[in-house]
């Protein structure tokens, strides 16, 4: 019988990361204004209206996928953590 080894340090840091890349996804709102604001051709701007918005759609279903991701390993730690646990309690009370 193999041993199974769970790493939680990395699905920590995973669950950390995660989070951190929706954060900044989140907060890529801020800087369309800006980009609008700067360019001044009306082609140029339109083009990257265009962009954007396209962008801002994609994004949102990056979002989705990074926080079903992030429920993933949370729930894969959490399961983990509570079998190890359990492990441990029945080793002690042999």
């Amino acid at each position: 019988m193999s041993d199974l080894i769970v790493d939680f340090t990395l699905l920590n840091t995973s669950t950390r990361q995660l989070k951190a890349i929706q954060k900044e996804f989140k907060e890529l709102d801020e800087w369309k204004g800006y980009v609008k604001s700067v360019v001044g051709a009306s082609q140029l701007k339109e083009a990257m209206t265009d962009f954007i918005d396209n962008w801002d759609d994609n994004r949102k279903l990056l979002l989705e996928d990074l926080e079903s991701v992030g429920k993933m390993v949370q729930g894969t730690r959490d399961a983990f953590k509570g079998l190890d646990d359990e492990l441990a309690k029945s080793g002690k009370k042999k």
